[in-house]
This record gives C-alpha cells, sequence and structure tokens, in this order.
C-alpha cells in the first residue's frame, strides 16, 4: 500500500511540473480555458500512474501480469505511449502548432528521463555502499541476521522514497533555470527556431533509449547489469545526462540571445532607415524653400520685363503680335517654374506633403496615376516622422508593383488616409500583377532576388505600427492590392 502511495505522489508531481513547464508557454484553448489545465493535470497523472501499475498493460506488453521486465529495452514502449498520450490531450486542449507542442514534450521527458539517470547512479553508489557495510557487519558479527532483514526491508521503501525526491528536486532545478530563458510563448517561436531547440532534447533522448536497450537483462535467474559490466558507466551515463540538461537549458538561452541580437541589428537598420529618410526630408524641404526664396526675389524682375513688355514710358501702346507672342511665351515659362514648386497634395504638414509630392512627380514620369487623399492627424499625437515612414515604405512598394506590369494594364495608386475616434486609418490600392508571399514572421516577402538585402521597409512599417499599438492588414483581389494600416492615437484633442 505504501509503494502505491509513494508512486502516486511521485506522478502527481510530474504532472504538476509539466503544468509548470507549459506555464507561459502555451495556451489553452477558448472553451478549455475553464477545466483544461485540470485535465492534462489528471490525463498526465493517471496515464503515468495506470501503465505502472496495470497488470493489462503488462501482459500485453511483457507476457506476464506481475510486472517484472526482464529485458530493459521493453520499458521504451510506455514511455512512448505515454508521450503520445499526453501529446494527444495537449493538442485537444492547447491551442498552437503541433510542433510547439511535441518541442514542450520532448523537454519535460528528455529533463524527466536525464534526472533520473543523473540519480540512479548517486543513489546505486549509496545504496551498494550501505549493504556492503551491512554485509561487512554480518561477517563480522556485528548485526544479527534478522536485523539485517530488517534493515533492508527499510531500506528498499526509503530508497525508493529518496530516490524520486532526489530526481524531482533535480528536475524542479532545470525547470527553473529553463523557464528563466522562456521570454516569449513557444508557439511564437519561428519553426526554424524550434528545429533548433529541438535538436538537444531529440539528443538526449536518443542517448535515454540506448541507456534503456543496454540497461540490464534477464535470462533466467540471472541479471545482467551494465553498471556491473563496466563500472565506469557510474561516471559516464551521469556526465552525459548532466551535459544533456545542460545543453537544453543553453540553448534556450542561447536562442534568445541571438533573438536579441537580430533585434538590435533590425534596430540599428531601422535607425539608419530613419535618418536616411530624414536626410532626405531635408534636403527636399530645402529645395522647397530654397525655390520659393530664388522665385521671390526672381519676382521684381519679372514684373519689370513685364512692364517693358506692355509698356512704353508709362504710356499703353498698341501691341504688336510680336510682343504678344514674346509675352505669352514668357508668362508660360513663368507658369511652368510656378508649377515646379507647386505642392499637388496638401495634408497640414509639410513632411507628408513633401513625400506625396515627391512620389507624384515620381508617378508622372513612369505614367502611373497616383490620386488620394489624407488629412494629417494633429490631434492623434502621432509623429510625422513614423507617418513618414509609413507613406515612404508604402508608396514605394506601390510604385515597384505598378513598374512590373506591362504597358497595356493601367498602373494606378490611391491612397486615403482619415480619423475615426482615436485611430487613425491609411489605406493604399496599387494594381498588381504578383501574388504577395508571406514570411514566417508575417512580413511579406520581396520579390527582388536578393532577399536578405531587402525587406527592410515592411520591418520598420511593423516597427512604426506596433510602436502605436495598430495593425497592418494586406489583401490581394483579382490584380489589385490593398494595404490597409490602422494607428492608435496617443493623446485626444485638448479642444
Amino acid at each position: 500500500m505504501v509503494e502505491y502511495v509513494l508512486d502516486l505522489a511521485e506522478y502527481a508531481v510530474k504532472a504538476g511540473l509539466l503544468l509548470y513547464l507549459c506555464k507561459d508557454s502555451i495556451m489553452v484553448k477558448e472553451k478549455y480555458r475553464s477545466i483544461g489545465k485540470v485535465l492534462f493535470f489528471i490525463q498526465a497523472l493517471l496515464i503515468g500512474f495506470w501503465l505502472s501499475h496495470s497488470a493489462c498493460v503488462d501482459r500485453m506488453l511483457y507476457g506476464n501480469a506481475d510486472g517484472i521486465i526482464n529485458n530493459s529495452s521493453y520499458s521504451i514502449v510506455k514511455l512512448a505511449v505515454t508521450f503520445l498520450s499526453s501529446f494527444l490531450v495537449m493538442d485537444i486542449l492547447y491551442q498552437g502548432r503541433k510542433l510547439a507542442k511535441s518541442y514542450l514534450l520532448l523537454v519535460f521527458y528528455t529533463v524527466q528521463e536525464m534526472s533520473r539517470f543523473i540519480w540512479h547512479s548517486i543513489w546505486s553508489l549509496t545504496l551498494n555502499g550501505y549493504v556492503d557495510s551491512l554485509n561487512e557487519k554480518i561477517i563480522l558479527q556485528e548485526l544479527e541476521t534478522e536485523r539485517f532483514f530488517v534493515l533492508i526491508e527499510r531500506m528498499q521503501v526509503w530508497s525508493f522514497f529518496l530516490f524520486a525526491v532526489g530526481y524531482l528536486t533535480l528536475m524542479c532545478v532545470v525547470f527553473k533555470m529553463y523557464k528563466r530563458y522562456l521570454a516569449e510563448p513557444v508557439d511564437e517561436i519561428s519553426r526554424q527556431g524550434l528545429f533548433f531547440l529541438m535538436l538537444t532534447p531529440v539528443i538526449g533522448m536518443v542517448f535515454d533509449v540506448l541507456w534503456r536497450i543496454s540497461f540490464y537483462y534477464q535470462e533466467g535467474a540471472e541479471v545482467e547489469f551494465l553498471y556491473d559490466r563496466h563500472g565506469s558507466m557510474y561516471v559516464v551515463v551521469p556526465v552525459i545526462a548532466a551535459l544533456c540538461l545542460v545543453c537544453t537549458v543553453s540553448s534556450k538561452k542561447i536562442y534568445n540571445d541571438l533573438m536579441r541580437s537580430e533585434e538590435q541589428k533590425n534596430s540599428l537598420l531601422f535607425y539608419k532607415q530613419q535618418l536616411f529618410d530624414m536626410t532626405a526630408h531635408v534636403r527636399e524641404l530645402e529645395q522647397l524653400y530654397d525655390g520659393i526664396r530664388g522665385m521671390r526675389h526672381d519676382i521684381n524682375n519679372y514684373v519689370a520685363d513685364m512692364e517693358q513688355l506692355l509698356f512704353i514710358s508709362g504710356e499703353h501702346v498698341q501691341l504688336t503680335e510680336e510682343v504678344k507672342q514674346e509675352a505669352g511665351q514668357y508668362l508660360r515659362n513663368m507658369q511652368c517654374a510656378a508649377q515646379k514648386l507647386s505642392m499637388q497634395f496638401s495634408t497640414g504638414n509639410p513632411v507628408t506633403d513633401v513625400i506625396l509630392n515627391r512620389k507624384y512627380q515620381i508617378c508622372e514620369q513612369e505614367d502611373i496615376v497616383l490620386s488620394g487623399d489624407l488629412l494629417y492627424p494633429v490631434q492623434l499625437g502621432i509623429e510625422a516622422f513614423d507617418l513618414g515612414i509609413l507613406l515612404n515604405n508604402a508608396l514605394d512598394n506601390a510604385i515597384e508593383a505598378c513598374r512590373k506590369l506591362n504597358g497595356e494594364e493601367k498602373k494606378e495608386i490611391i491612397f486615403r488616409g482619415y480619423v475615426k475616434g482615436r485611430m487613425f486609418f491609411f489605406t493604399i490600392q496599387n494594381t498588381c500583377d504578383i501574388k504577395p508571399l508571406p514570411r514566417a514572421d508575417g512580413i511579406l516577402r520581396t520579390t527582388k532576388p536578393d532577399e536578405w538585402r531587402h525587406g527592410l521597409g515592411m520591418s520598420n512599417m511593423r516597427s512604426c505600427v506596433e510602436k502605436y499599438y495598430g495593425t497592418m492588414q494586406y489583401e490581394r483581389m483579382g490584380n489589385l492590392f490593398s494595404l490597409t494600416i490602422m494607428l492608435q492615437g496617443v493623446r485626444q484633442d485638448s479642444c
């Protein structure tokens, strides 16, 4: 009876550790939110305990109902059944990708098995030393035989208890260290990242299978143990198991460091792009205002020249046809000069004005029709520089898509920006004949051959959108590609 109680407590602790590993790593489905964790705990507890004590299972696997396994390799079957049952129940109760769930279970069972092998070596050496000391006392007649058997019986009960406490404590320590580096839900890790992280647990499970195959073999009344044949295994096995545990934890830390380094690299590229865009905006504004100052400086000369053409000594004279043509040409030149400084779009902000009008001039050269309306959302506190990044990259992508159209298709870009409550919405539509391909991180994949050098614009756009807790959605309808951006305002108008 004591053995059953101890086993039940052991499996309860392991089920609790499995729940602890899953906490904040993977989310329960909405319809099972109230009872999902309880059901998963009960499953892990009952399946493990039932497989350990079921006569039916022992008869089916080993051909006997007394639970005696004459070959340690048979224990692999129970481990596989436990893993599969936990995976099936997890897949039903928890949301997310199957690969992420498999990784979590691999980590759990790898830590469990490696902890058992580490503690088993310590436990075995301790027990062997204790039994040898009792045998020595028997030989020296310092211990009675009846007392010897009583001590051996007590040792069997306490040894299994201490073994369970030892390896479960080690599991707790490893999981606590592992959770320290679990900075994001497992389901948010990319597919390549999960394959990288699964490498060490898979290797650990391979070692576990190999050790289970060769751990012991019983033929008749003789039992041959791996540790008896090779005493060095008392050191080799726990060292390899400890390395597997260290690698399992450190691989997550290495992955976090790599992701953090990648984020810093992207941030640096983002700031470089911002600096480049700011420099371009300043240069365009300087050109615009230099042109205005030059126009203002020359306006007096223009007026004086017109007076010379139309008046002589302040007295009006009959204009000749040649004078009329000269005056008309002069006025047309002035109109062309003024048009170069005119703004096709007026948004209420000089930064967005320059961007839209610069893109308009590019579209004119590319025979692309650019139209739309946008009013800068002053009352929402959205920085003009951030909105400029969104406009710049979105329009650049739209222009790039229109350039790839053949000559017969209409090249058109339509944009619109408007405020609704505390939200600013910006939509842009353009004709397109290439289906956009999203990457694993949700960003559209560039169609340029050197992908690693491009696609930064979309990352910059997503960074700006996340800054204002917004969203960015794509849609393809026929030959029309649509981008919708929603930004949340950071303040309300004080009026």
